[in-house]
Formats: C-alpha cells, structure tokens, sequence
C-alpha cells in the first residue's frame, strides 16, 4: 500500500537518498524548508513527516510542537532525523511529540521497518478514528465491560456464590429492592460518620469497602426462616416471632463459615457481625444477646439505622409506606434508647441525600441487573497524553544479563510492579495470570524460542493488548525487520538510557489504548453499549458447564419489543434507536454482576440468570414488564408508548446446550406475541397448558375486585385438637383429604395435621391413641374472609405450600388454593364471553388424593380395630 510521505529536508544529498529508499513503496512529497509546511499539509495530506532536525533556522521543535498542536486529529506520525544527536536532544524531540528519532546514518532496510511499524499504527489509528465517527450517529459515549477484575474481589465474588449456595432462594419479593436502598444508606451514615463524629478513626477506606459489600447479607438467614411465618401477612404471635429472631442465628453461623474459607475475611466477618447484631438495640433491649452501647459492632449499628429507615419509608403487604419525614422522625425519637445517638445524628446530617436517593429508588422497580460495564469516552486526542506508568505490570524474561537488571530497576523506580521469569514457559503462565501493560524479553542467543514466544502473545486471547519489546547487543539483530514480523512491537538496544526506556514506554501507552479501544468496539454493541453473543459465549459456556456439573439450575428471557417496525415508521428509525438504547439502560440499572445481558439481534435482547430456576426467571421479566411500563421515551415532543413481550425458559435434562436453551426461551416468546401485547410466558407453562394460560396480569385484574369469602372452598373439614389420631385418620379417608385445620374446644383454628404427621404418628407405639395436639403443626397460614383474594393469590405464588385456610372470627370456614384463583377467573371470563367454557385451566390443586398412602392408612386402622400390634401393617414394620 502507497502511503503518502511528508519529507523535510535541508541537504540535497539527503533529500535524493530518502527519495531513492521510499519512493519505490511510497507517494514521497520533498520540502526544503517549513516556510509552506501548514500549506502542504492540508495540500499532501501525509500519513508520516520525516522532519530534518537540523533545519537552518533551527525550528525542529516548533515545528513538531505546532503540527501535534493544530492537526491533533489527522493522526500524522512523526519521525525525527539527525545526526550524532545527543540524550538530550533526542528526549526534546519525545517530549513534544515526535514518534520517534533516528540517526541519519541508519541502513535502508532499518528505516524502511521503522517506517513500515508508523505506517501500522497510523493506519490503525484513522481505521478506529473512522469507525467512531459512524458510531457517534448512534451513541455519544460506548461502555466497555470491566474485563480485568482484581484477584481479591473474584474471591470475594466466589466466596460469597458458596455462601448464599448454601442457602434456598429468598421467597421475599422486597428484598432485591430493599438491599439496593439499604446498602446505599448504610454508605451515606458511613461516609458522614467519616466526615464527623466520634468514629472518625475506626472508619477508613477498608471499612467503606466491606460495609458496601457486607451489608445487603444482613437478613440471609430468613431463608432458615419457614413460609408461614416469613410471608405471614398479619402479625406474628408471641411463638412465631421467637421462631423469627433465630434468622440472626442461621445469617451469621453461615457467614461465618464463609469467612473460614475467604481470602477476603474481613468483608465475610463484618458481614456475620451485621447479620447477628443489628436487631440489637442501644439501650440492651435488643435480640439475641442483649448487647447495649458501643458493645454492638459499629457496622451493625449504622445498619440497623438504615434498616429500619427503609422498613419503615417502603410498602409492605401489611402496610403502607411512611413518607421520609415521618420515617425519619421516628429514627430520631429513637435516638438513645434503639439507636446509638452518633449515627442518628450522622443519619440527620446526611438525610438530604437519603431522601433524594430514597424517591428516586422507590419511583421504579429494581432486579437483576446484567454482567457490569464501565463507561469511557474515547477521544483520540487522549493518546497524545503521557501515561501513568505507577502501578502498571511488567514482565520481564532475563537469564541474568546485568544490563536486562538495570532495566528492571528503571521500571520499579517510577512504580511498575515487575515480575521477572527465567524462562519462556513460566512466562506464559504469569501472563495469562496478570496480562501486564509490557513485556520485555532478552533476545539472546535462543532466538527461535523468542520467535515462538513472540508470536504466541499475539496469537493468544488476552483481556487486553500487551505490548512486547525485546532488547539486544549493538548488531545483535541484523534484519529488523524479522523481529516486527513476528509481532515486537520495538527493539531497544542493552545500552539504552532509563529516559529514553520510559519515554518509548510512555509512547508504547498510545498502541495500548488504541488496541484496548479497538477490541471494546468489536465486543460491544455499538448501539446499546451491551456485550455481543459472540463476546459473551464463552462465559455462557462456562456457566453452562457448571450448572450442568452441579446440578445448578439456569434460565434466559428473551426480550423482544411489541410493534417496533411501527415505531420506526410512525416515529424513525432514530427513535427506534432511543427506545432500544433506553431498554437496555433501564433493564442495567440494578442487579446480581452473575447474570448476563446483551443483544440478541435486532430488537431482541437476552437475558442469562445463572442459578435462576424458571419461577423465578417469570418474576424477573414480570419486573421488566413494570419497569417497561415507567419508562419514557420523547422523540419530536412526542411521547413513544413501549412495551415487551418476553419468553423464559429453564436448563433441563434434554436442553443440550445454551443454543437450545435460548430456542426455547423464543418458543415461548412466539406463544407470548401471538398472545398479544405485553404478554410473558414460560415454556413450562407452554408445556403443561392445552393451550390456554391465565396471564399474571389478567388475573390480578380479576382477583383485585374480589373477597376472599367469594372465591373460597367451603364447607371446610376440622378436626378437634382432643381428638385421636385413630379418629383424625378415619376422618380424612372419609372426605378424601389430605389435610385439615385443627380447631380447640371453642372452635378457634390452633393448628393444621396432614397425612405426612399422621404417617410419622403411627410410627410410634400407641400412635393410634395420640391426641391430635401432639402431632398437629402449630404453623398454620391463613387469611380473614374479607381479605382481598390477590393477597392469597400473591402468597400462593411465592409459598411452597399449596393452599391456606381462610377464618371468620378466628374459626376455619373455607381453604383456599392457587387453583381456586384460576378456575374463578376462568368462571368469570366464561361468563363474561372471554373464554371457552370447554377449555380448561391449567392448575395444581391439593385437592387430589394419593391413595397408595391413604390405603395404607386404611390398613393400620383396621388392624387397630382387630387387635393387631400398633405399628405393624400385614406384619411389615412401616
């Protein structure tokens, strides 16, 4: 390729040699002085300016410092000739922006390689320069994902995974949003706590750090915690809230056992000290332990200010929110006997910001965000800025050679952090590990092995771009050009000066960045800034793997936007693009770093939650519906109305791979757009439904109108708690049940027995004449007959147990199931003309008798009433 060359050159016998040696590969252009050099710039438009130091009026550094000063955006390369230049001289030239400086006396095929390197790095430059400006139609800024996590934090990350993998999913749907807020909270009292007050000492950087990390930990043990009393809706008993403050117990008992195993143990043990301690109170009247006063951990204290802050500000199903004023006068009325007096007034202090950020959090709903992205403005500009070199990496491959020692020494005296490697093999492992900003490497005598070393770092998928010098005795290479063919990017001499070292260093931060730049616009959609399919599909593989291997469940949602060819039509193509762009900005707000987001093609996004089984996944896209819903897209003064349609679908036994997994989610997504607008399906639901499925917000809407004594299954089965087990057992064999609430003498609901405590009961001698009382469980959910059929709907959804009892006054009248809520919805849909009567709702019910279990109940009765040992069925122990 021609590439057009600038000359300036004051002595003819030069002008005619630079000739000769460029013009056969190059457009060369000659001037004998600058007197038209701004001129010939805009006329020539050159890629490379080879530059005569010794210029008659002496202007060589002007010259270069205006041409980096006014055609900064050309990306011109700048190339300096002299002869029997001293150091200083030659760091002159570096300092205002020259590429590089050579003698004049250096061979042909030298100058021409050095040519040729310029020349790759110009060309590179105006190929990124161009593709940006057909980005900036698009997007003003591109993110780029974090590739290079510190090795502390991944642990941290892993640890934290074994931890909560401990546990079962949280069935709280505030939680997610909760932690958000809460863990902000606790940072702001923190930061003011640092600011003022007595704790100005015990909180540093490091205790910043774990208290951002540690505190959304501080509620995991209620997943110990049982559905009946976590997701009661009225207030516990006396019983049930005992059995409730052992969640401070189970949250740190496991964190602690996290922290045995953490390189990060100050993080796991400041979150064991939250979770056990910030239900303490000030005044010692707090649980478990009783602590008062500055007893309680620090941390638990600031967190326990920002805990209840938000319980008190947020909606519950049991309450309304408080406006942040009341909340806040609470917090301070509680000041000396709940809370310590300090945090309540750092909290005071800092309350502007709380509330500011407490109406934003709560105008839209939080979930799972995607994998994390840093934002950067790239402006080429910037390249002409020296770098940092202090607390960059370098690796360094010597067998000793002193001169190889001086340079180490060089680059830990400006702050590098140099790991030095005796062999090539150690070296490969060491920059796998680091990926190092340089790598410096003696071209000695086993070249063939610096050759494959070489070429092996340009070949191999690294997070970013290093740059490979080597260094050599004077005349040591005799060809060049051999040693950029294989991928070095410069060659330094063993006598080289530490200025001149890190000045070509500093210069070496241009080639990085642009190569940095280069591969965050190959992996990242220019559009919306999310990672491509193609970047992400090795992590995807990964997790694949490991979900495969431990049996870890994992699911995707397909996004896709309803009507978005209209709205390219109706509004542009641009306004397309904006709701796009908005889409995906509002879906990565907030969320886990685990789970994956990007953009599948066109208008589509995909959504990857490792760990997520498909119930859950259905509450995610349920959440991206309603934040779809808020979101406000302006084009033109007009307002755009967006909304998704999403198919979801979990990993399973015959889904071979994660292209499979994602051709179900799009089954599903099919089943949802022929559906309509707005419409989220599972592929689970597709499976098991004949065709007809009750969307979450149809029945909410049918459900919000209605009592719970309307839709409710009654007359109801109780059994006495003074009754037998002998009785109870007949008694569910009779009706066909498999459970029943259990009342005492006045009829009030005390308890529920099922066929499991039965079987357990008649395992033991005399099983048969237990009372009732003793085997029944005393945890019993239930609701009021005048309670809102959605709140049962609402519990049901998220509870492991299959129906509740519904009371009047304390006395069990009806059950309800999540079945009941479907099949009344569908009544009424029939009735209304919106459904077809033969078609059948799909539903689980517990209404269903398992009669092997039963019969063998049956059995143990019989042989009761004929006098047969209790405990044995047909002489079979059971």
């Amino acid at each position: 390729m021609h590439n057009r060359l600038l000359v300036i050159e004051s002595t003819e016998v030069h002008r005619r040699k630079l000739r000769e040696v460029l013009g056969e590969h190059h457009e060369v252009h000659i001037l004998e002085s600058v007197e038209d050099i701004h001129r010939s710039i805009e006329e020539v438009q050159p890629a490379l300016i080879l530059l005569d130091y010794h210029l008659r009026d002496d202007s060589a550094l002007e010259v270069c410092r205006a041409i980096r000063r006014e055609f900064a955006d050309r990306q011109i390369q700048l190339l300096v000739m002299g002869e029997e230049l001293n150091e200083s001289q030659r760091l002159e030239m570096f300092a205002v922006g020259a590429d590089n400086v050579l003698d004049k006396s250096i061979g042909r095929l030298e100058l021409t390689a050095k040519i040729d390197v310029l020349m790759r790095l110009h060309n590179a430059l105006m190929r990124a320069t161009t593709a940006e400006r057909k980005l900036e139609n698009y997007s003003h800024e591109l993110e780029r994902i974090v590739e290079n996590r510190s090795m502390a934090i991944q642990a941290t990350q892993d640890t934290a995974v074994f931890a909560l993998a401990k546990l079962a999913d949280s069935r709280d749907t505030e939680t997610g949003e909760h932690l958000v807020r809460m863990r902000a909270y606790s940072q702001m009292i923190a930061e003011q706590l640092r600011i003022s007050g007595p704790y100005q000492d015990a909180i540093n950087d490091s205790f910043l750090q774990d208290l951002f990390r540690s505190s959304p930990l501080h509620d995991i043990g209620k997943v110990g915690i049982s559905d009946a009393i976590l997701l009661k809706p009225g207030k516990l008993t006396a019983e049930e809230f005992n059995a409730m403050k052992q969640h401070v117990r189970i949250g740190a008992e496991t964190l602690q056992e996290a922290a045995k195993s953490s390189p990060s143990g100050s993080f796991f043990h400041m979150a064991a000290e939250i979770a056990r301690y910030h239900h303490e109170r000030w005044d010692g009247g707090g649980y478990l332990e009783g602590l008062k006063g500055t007893d309680i951990p620090l941390a638990a204290r600031i967190v326990s200010v920002a805990d209840v802050f938000d319980a008190l500000s947020s909606k519950r199903v049991y309450k309304d929110a408080m406006s942040a004023a009341e909340a806040r006068a609470l917090i301070c009325e509680g000041s000396g006997n709940h809370f310590d007096p300090a945090i309540v007034t750092a909290f005071e202090e800092t309350f502007d910001k709380i509330e500011a950020f407490s109406a934003e959090q709560h105008s839209v709903v939080r979930f799972l965000n995607a994998a994390s992205g840093q934002t950067a403005n790239y402006h080429w500009g910037k390249h002409q800025v020296v770098t940092e070199l202090s607390g960059e990496n370098a690796v360094v491959i010597t067998d000793g050679t002193p001169s190889i020692g001086l340079i180490i020494k060089w680059l830990q005296s400006v702050g590098m952090k140099v790991r030095t490697c005796g062999d090539y093999a150690s070296a490969k492992n060491l920059i796998r590990e680091e990926c190092p900003m340089v790598v410096i490497s003696d071209w000695g005598q086993n070249r063939a092995a610096a050759e494959v070393f070489c070429r092996w770092i340009r070949e191999e998928r690294l997070p970013r771009y290093v740059f490979t010098m080597v260094a050599a005795e004077q005349g040591m290479i005799t060809d060049p050009t051999l040693a950029y063919r294989v991928g070095i990017d410069d060659v330094i001499s063993h006598s080289i000066s530490r200025e001149e070292l890190l000045s070509r260093i500093n210069s070496a931060g241009r080639v990085i960045e642009l190569e940095n730049h280069l591969r965050t616009v190959e992996r990242n959609d220019p559009l919306t800034g999310l990672a491509t399919l193609r970047y992400l599909n090795d992590q995807l593989k990964r997790e694949w793997v490991r979900a495969r291997n431990y049996h870890l469940p994992i699911s995707c949602i397909v996004i896709d936007i309803d009507d978005f060819s209209e709205i390219n039509r109706d509004y542009g193509v641009e306004a397309g693009d904006m709701v796009l762009q908005q889409l995906a900005q509002t879906i990565t707000v907030q969320g886990r770093q685990v789970d994956y987001l990007c953009r599948l093609d066109s208008d589509r996004l995909l959504l990857v939650l490792p760990e997520c089984a498909e119930v859950n996944a259905y509450r995610v896209a349920m959440r991206i519906e309603m934040l779809v819903d808020r979101m406000v897209v302006e084009a033109n003064g007009q307002q755009i109305p967006c909304s998704v349609s999403m198919g979801v679908a979990q990993r399973n036994n015959d889904v071979p791979n994660l292209e499979a997994l994602i051709d179900n989610a799009e089954i599903a997504l099919k089943v949802a757009k022929s559906l309509g607008k707005r419409h989220v399906v599972c592929l689970g639901n597709c499976q098991q439904s004949a065709g007809f499925m009750a969307a979450e917000d149809h029945v909410r809407e049918r459900l919000e109108h209605l009592a719970v004594s309307e839709i409710m299954t009654s007359p109801i089965l109780t059994i006495n708690q003074s009754d037998t087990i002998a009785i109870a057992t007949q008694m569910l064999i009779r009706e066909g049940f498999n459970s029943a609430p259990v009342v005492d003498e006045k009829g009030y609901l005390v308890g529920v027995i099922s066929e499991k405590d039965l079987m357990q009961a008649f395992r033991r001698p005399e099983g048969g004449s237990t009372l009732v009382s003793v085997a029944m469980r005393r945890e019993v959910v239930h609701f009021d007959e005048s309670d809102p059929a959605i709140h049962v709907y609402e519990y049901l959804s998220q509870a492991a147990i299959r129906r509740v009892v519904v009371v009047k006054d304390r006395r069990p009248t009806g059950v309800i199931s999540r079945g009941n809520c479907l099949r009344w919805v569908h009544r009424l849909d029939v009735e209304m003309g919106l459904a077809d009567p033969s078609k059948q709702v799909a539903a689980f019910d517990s209404g269903a008798m398992e009669t092997a279990t039963l019969g063998q109940i049956r059995d143990m009765i019989n042989g009761i009433n004929h006098g047969a040992t209790p405990g044995c069925v047909n002489g079979l122990n059971i």
